[in-house]
């Protein structure tokens, strides 16, 4: 866990809010200007030579060229890595009603862009959680009403049940072990931001709200939503976990309000309940008030040791605020101004009341006169008046539009430092993509050239697995051909022996037949002798036998014409027969 805040001083802004319609309409002059970049907010007060400016400086300045996601990170973004830590944190939105406290906190929950610290804290903390130290934890949310110093739960019904006629349980401020709490007070167990938002949503249609001559939507009452976060962080070296339990007060004060600007009649009985209200609302923020301040007064004569009570108990609001009024914790205050001349009394008040709680020693830092200089111009009046019969009015036409001039060029001013600010924070988008780019290419080079690396590679793999397997095989046949071979060779020799012993055989065999020819071939000189005799004999047989075949054929010639004839005789007799067949049948 990282070492605590090195100090727990509040930490005030103040956001100027843009002149409204009905102001523009009706020429409200505006007479509060501020600076984003020098941080400071000037008052101009009073008309003609009495006219005195008055400058504060503040922590952070946001105008009306200020987003709502500046704002958040400017304010509640670095409390949440305090809360994620385990400590006890508080944002307070305190200002004139309808000067955009709720729209600071809550603001629009149908969009985004719009949304206040109190969706973004949610978002926040539920990103945070996702990170993999997060091993466990858990989210509860609570939304307390203070009321005409009444405490009511929005996030319960709040309306009696008629099915059984019971109400919701009553709430008290306690004080327990670990300090002030509130009895009764449900806490909503949540997953996602986006179930802060239903709760939220569903805490808007019991809030109570009022029509009041500076706001028709005012919030009439104080609420504070808090959320505890409990989560479990696996150590680094594993040998177990830590604990946190930190909780975020996020609190939307109801608007002040003099009784001179209200001017309501007590006679009247909703008016009356107004002034009530007013009573109420202005009490406990003098309380609030205070209290802070006595905080700083305390934490200022430490060295001389001095007991001081702080008025906790004098309001509802402080008493449940107790543990994180106490210095313990971390504290954001969110002063809202107007810069119409017509609430000047409230933005002093407002920037008093925010100056005290920074505990900033020095007052406004630079107070003047204006003193105007004769020139053309002022003769030109000067002259244009003296026709009239008119010139204090004139002069004091100038004074308004000096006022007017001057709070022009703070809003250009204003104006081209968001300009300024959106350009730097685009050209470092752009700087940023044109890393990324280049980043990119270089990882696709690089991923290409380890591609083709391992492709490279693998080929080689393949090449050098299938020599292996090539050799492999070689071997495998060399070592099969020797077996076989020296098979053959145990085989050849037991045949060499066998034909060895055979041809042994052989030649007593062949020397038998040498003798067996030689006796032979005398027997075949013999039988070639006989042979010519009967040769001879054959020869005479011949020539007799030569004669025969003469004689035969002669006699055949002979045999073969005596049969023409006879054939010739037959179809003689043949015809002779058919011709006595007719001379019978005649």
């Amino acid at each position: 866990m990282p070492p605590p805040p090195t100090t727990s001083s509040v930490h005030v802004v103040v956001r100027l809010r843009p002149m409204n319609e009905t102001e523009k309409k009706h020429g409200t002059l505006p007479v509060v200007t501020a600076s984003t970049q020098e941080r400071t907010v000037t008052v101009i007060k009073g008309q003609g030579s009495r006219q005195a400016r008055s400058a504060y400086a503040f922590d952070k300045v946001f105008t009306a060229f200020s987003t709502q996601e500046e704002v958040f990170d400017e304010t509640l973004k670095p409390v949440i890595r305090d809360v994620m830590n385990g400590y006890e944190s508080t944002v307070f939105a305190y200002g004139q009603t309808g000067t955009g406290k709720t729209y600071t906190m809550e603001g629009s929950l149908t969009s985004p862009e719009m949304y206040g610290v109190i969706p973004r804290a949610a978002e926040s903390i539920f990103e945070t959680l996702e990170h993999e130290k997060y091993s466990e934890y858990t989210v509860k949310c609570s939304y307390l009403e203070i009321y005409n110093e009444e405490l009511c739960d929005l996030l319960v019904d709040n309306s009696q049940n008629p099915t059984n006629g019971k109400k919701p349980n009553k709430l008290d401020i306690m004080d327990g072990k670990k300090g002030t709490f509130c009895r009764g007070l449900v806490e909503v167990e949540v997953s996602s931001a986006t179930e802060v938002l239903d709760l939220m949503k569903k805490a808007e249609e019991q809030r109570k709200v009022g029509e009041t001559k500076m706001n028709k939507h005012s919030s009439r009452s104080h609420c504070i939503f808090s959320i505890l976060v409990k989560a479990k962080i696996s150590l680094a070296d594993g040998t177990g976990m830590m604990e946190c339990s930190g909780k975020l007060h996020m609190v939307d004060l109801a608007g002040s309000e003099c009784a001179k600007t209200a001017n309501l009649d007590k006679a009247s009985g909703s008016e009356a309940a107004r002034e009530r209200e007013r009573m109420n609302i202005n009490r406990s923020l003098l309380t609030l008030g205070r209290v802070i301040s006595m905080l700083k007064e305390q934490s200022e004569s430490k060295k001389s040791r001095q007991s001081i009570r702080i008025p906790y108990r004098d309001s509802k609001l402080t008493r449940i605020l107790q543990e994180a009024l106490g210095g313990r914790c971390k504290t954001v205050i969110i002063a809202t101004l107007s810069p119409s001349v017509t609430a000047i009394e409230e933005s002093i008040s407002t920037l008093n009341y925010a100056q005290s709680a920074n505990g900033i020693v020095n007052k406004p830092i630079a107070t003047s006169h204006l003193r105007l200089t004769p020139s053309k111009a002022m003769s030109n009046i000067s002259s244009a008046t003296e026709s009239t019969g008119d010139d204090d009015h004139n002069i004091e036409h100038w004074y308004e539009m000096e006022c007017r001039l001057q709070y022009m060029q703070a809003q250009v001013e204003e104006a081209q430092a968001a300009l300024a600010r959106k350009h730097v924070i685009q050209q470092e988008a752009t700087d940023r993509a044109e890393r990324l780019e280049e980043e990119k290419t270089d990882l696709e080079e690089k991923y290409a050239n380890a591609l083709e690396e391992i492709k490279n590679l693998e080929d080689k793999l393949t090449s050098e697995v299938a020599k292996k397997e090539e050799e492999i095989k070689i071997k495998e046949e060399t070592m099969a051909t020797l077996e076989q071979t020296e098979n053959t060779l145990r085989n050849t020799e037991d045949t060499l022996a066998a034909e060895i012993q055979k041809k042994e055989e052989t030649m007593a065999k062949l020397a038998e037949t040498e003798a067996t020819l030689k006796a032979t071939e005398d027997t075949l000189a013999e039988e070639i002798r006989i042979k010519e005799e009967t040769m001879a004999k054959l020869a005479e047989t011949e020539a007799v036998l030569k004669k025969t075949q003469e004689t035969l054929a002669d006699e055949i010639r002979i045999k073969e014409e005596t049969m023409a004839k006879l054939a010739e005789t037959e179809t003689v007799l043949k015809k002779t027969q058919e011709t006595l067949a007719e001379e019978i049948r005649i």
